[in-house]
């Protein structure tokens, strides 16, 4: 009798679960056709995770070809572009936690002399992570790098940006802006440190605490056919980017079922022992350039709602997958949407967030 009780829970706890999926895609339905303009010849597909408290649901529209149909899957890698900046200051977060750093760390002090930059030596790691280095969104001369379009990071060296550390001249302002320049320079620094790749660090303090099986740095020749096939704006099928550097700006791939675990551990509620670490990073610290509501954290961007609770969120793009990551901490709400187009899809990611947090009334 216990056995046939155990099927039924099973059975009906399995339908229920179909039964959300099958309502929420509905709803995400009407917003794509009522809400949004989506073109799937623009944006061929995307996934989508949902996270409600203790559920997460996956969802995946269109296809990972532009041409023909091809499954995407909660397993699917992309490039996640500037949302890796989150994944640098969270493994900076533990490493701090853990006592082998701490936000006051001089940035010269962990460069050789003939690298260090005395114009710079009050600059800390704290002030890269916050976007108040005052250094430019890429370094000077950049461009003379690029030598294959659609590959900016290719061809710049992890050489060229502490030479570039170490002969700019900053100005008098030390106030917030935005800067991959500050995650390549942080990347490098971690390097420095521990004597060892940003992409083992990763994997030690994250992905593997994160069960993260679907996430890498390395952009290998046989990591590089993991990531979906990407599309550009002229919808021209596209390479992943390549790095010599910039990865802790640019270069994590992941899938939005990793994704979840990451979004849960920012929430606090991975069951894992990141909870008590990564919900710091979302803390409001400062304001932005952009307008009044929109603040900053340690990389998360936070939107001030006034008496609503705050909207914590980045985005990140390439030249073929763009990423969408954002929650609510209040009601353990989250979103993530990738998708294999440089078009994206819009503001779906948020659209989706408001309607399962009630049109922003939902309680704690």
């Amino acid at each position: 009798m216990k056995s046939l009780l155990y099927i039924f829970l099973f059975v009906f706890s399995g339908n229920l679960l179909f039964s959300q999926i099958d309502d929420l895609r509905k709803e995400i339905d009407k917003i794509i056709t009522h809400d949004t303009e989506i073109d799937f010849q623009k944006t061929p597909g995307f996934t989508i995770a949902v996270i409600d408290e203790d559920s997460t649901f996956f969802l995946e529209y269109g296809s990972a070809l532009l041409e023909q149909q091809k499954v995407l899957t909660r397993s699917t890698s992309f490039e996640i572009g500037s949302c890796s900046k989150l994944f640098t200051a969270s493994l900076i977060e533990i490493l701090v936690a853990k006592n082998l750093l701490s936000y006051n760390d001089k940035v010269n002090s962990f460069l050789p002399i003939n690298k260090q930059n005395p114009r710079m030596e009050d600059l800390t790691l704290d002030d890269l992570i916050m976007h108040r280095s005052g250094f430019p969104k890429r370094p000077h001369f950049f461009g003379k790098k690029e030598q294959i379009p659609n590959d900016p990071y290719a061809f710049y060296t992890k050489e060229d940006l502490i030479d570039f550390y170490t002969e700019y001249v900053p100005g008098k302002s030390d106030s917030y802006k935005y800067a991959h320049t500050n995650y390549g320079l942080l990347e490098y620094l971690l390097e420095q440190n521990f004597n060892r790749s940003y992409s083992s660090l990763l994997q030690e303090y994250i992905f593997n605490p994160l069960e993260m099986g679907q996430s890498f740095v390395d952009d290998s020749e046989l990591n590089s056919l993991r990531i979906t096939q990407g599309y550009d704006r002229a919808n021209r099928a596209v390479q992943p980017w390549r790095f010599q550097s910039f990865s802790g700006s640019e270069g994590v791939k992941s899938a939005s079922v990793d994704l979840s675990n990451f979004l849960k551990a920012q929430m606090g509620i991975s069951n894992t022992s990141l909870d008590k670490i990564l919900p710091n990073t979302s803390v409001v610290l400062g304001e932005t350039d952009y307008n009044d509501r929109i603040k900053i954290g340690r990389a998360w961007h936070i939107i001030d709602q006034g008496k609503k609770f705050n909207i914590v969120m980045h985005t990140g793009r390439s030249s073929g997958n763009s990423c969408f990551m954002a929650f609510i901490k209040e009601t353990k709400t989250g979103i993530i949407v990738l998708s294999n187009s440089a078009y994206g899809t819009q503001d779906l990611g948020m659209l989706i967030l408001r309607m399962v947090n009630h049109n922003w009334k939902r309680k704690a």
